[in-house]
């Protein structure tokens, strides 16, 4: 092989590329409008395993600012979250969980705090076979341990037929179930 000098400085080049590419990459977006001013900031670490997001909007017409900031770090097994969102009043609510892989699927356990200061549990896996049935479950409960939420989905496919039946419960006097979803981010 003929190692000619523009073929080295592709080398050197390609080669002090690369570590360039493991670092830290984050990236900014702003919006101004005529009634509203917002800005995203989303950094992400893949050889450290973290990612964030922190976005905050402002009205215009009145000053006040909402803003979320939104953190996951990977683990052995799975990824941790914590996302913390702030009202226009000053009021924050927040979440804290963990999502576990395993061998079929996930499972995800969590903490979520109102605005109001109330604390619930969150609970939630999912699961999927080699032949396409698959579950899925979530639940929503209050500091003392009672459901206050949940909803469980079976799908099976059998002779080319799919069968999907949902199930929901729900606390008598819970006129909205609290949100049993797990932030993406």
């Amino acid at each position: 092989m003929i190692k000619t000098p523009l073929m080295l400085v592709s080398l050197t080049t390609l080669a002090l590329a690369l570590p360039a590419a493991a670092q830290e990459r984050s990236r900014t977006r702003s919006y101004e409008g005529p009634n509203v001013s917002a800005t995203s900031t989303a950094t992400v670490d893949r050889e450290a395993g973290t990612a964030s997001r922190e976005r905050e909007v402002t009205n215009l017409n009145t000053g006040k600012t909402v803003s979320s900031s939104a953190v996951r770090q990977r683990t052995e097994t799975g990824a941790t979250i914590e996302v913390v969102q702030t009202g226009p009043q000053g009021n924050s609510r927040s979440l804290v969980g963990e999502r576990t892989r395993t061998e079929t699927g996930a499972t995800f356990v969590g903490t979520a705090t109102g605005r109001g200061g109330e604390t619930y549990g969150l609970a939630g896996s999912r699961s999927r076979d080699g032949q396409g049935n698959s579950q899925a479950s979530q639940s929503v409960s209050d500091s003392q341990g009672n459901v206050l939420a949940s909803r469980e989905r079976v799908t099976t496919r059998s002779d080319g037929q799919v069968s999907r039946s949902v199930s929901r419960t729900r606390a008598p006097g819970l006129t909205r179930p609290p949100r049993a979803r797990r932030p993406r981010g």
